[in-house]
């Protein structure tokens, strides 16, 4: 006989099953996340630290290159080898100008003003050639962290994306389990019920036929009781 309650039974395991599946696609799912995006923020930290490096060139190649003459001639100054180039140069001019007696001449303050300008002009030009590797530095660094970021964003969107899915078709499933299993009730119970009717047919025919041959000839209740000869 078909059964209703075998009917539910049925569709709550099958909804534990599908809920234990999920579970574990869910879990290696999230594993994959959690060692791609591990691996992404290694890199992360690897275009951080060509950053970091970069960005002290690019500090120093600002104040050679930004702000005004003053602030660049004093950023200038500050570099120790432009200090000692300028001390070594004017020391040379002064021994030239003194071998030559003109020492306290107003071309050797020329000279020396000519000197200075053009020592200043060279340097700041071999400085600011010279941090072009930390500005490339720092501008791979820069990108590289920007790209580390948008993977690290289409992993998530990706990763989230497929638990949402995932979760939805197990849920639709388990409602279409649950479905089944009220349509498979609802048969069996109508089943049930006409081989009830069925039955109850039988025997009410099968209890007409005694009670009537119990009135009639040769019936049951004639022959129980007619006297034995």
């Amino acid at each position: 006989m078909a059964s209703a309650k075998g009917a539910r039974n049925a569709a709550m395991w099958g909804a534990d099953m599908l809920n234990d599946g999920q579970g574990r696609v869910l879990g290696e799912l999230d594993k994959g996340y959690g060692a791609a995006n591990g691996y992404l923020g290694q890199a992360g930290d690897l275009y951080a630290g060509m950053t970091g490096q970069g960005q002290r060139g690019l500090d120093r190649h600002n104040a050679l290159t930004l702000g005004s003459g003053a602030d660049i001639q004093k950023a200038l100054e500050g570099s120790g080898g432009y200090q000692f180039n300028m001390n070594q140069g004017l020391q040379a001019l002064q021994r030239t100008r003194a071998a030559q007696g003109m020492l306290n001449s107003g071309n050797t303050d020329t000279d020396a003003m000519s000197f200075a300008s053009g020592l200043a002009s060279n340097t700041l030009g071999a400085e600011r050639q010279a941090l072009q590797p930390y500005l490339n530095m720092y501008q791979q660094g820069l990108g590289g962290q920007a790209g580390v970021y948008g993977q690290q964003a289409g992993a998530a969107s990706d990763h989230y994306g497929n638990r949402g899915s995932i979760m939805d078709n197990t849920t639709k499933s388990i409602v279409g389990l649950g479905t089944d299993a009220f349509k498979a009730g609802d048969q069996a119970k109508a089943a049930n019920q006409q081989m009830m009717l069925g039955a109850l047919g039988s025997v009410a025919g099968l209890a007409g036929s005694a009670l009537g041959g119990g009135f009639g000839a040769g019936g049951f209740f004639t022959n129980m009781f007619s006297p034995k000869t």
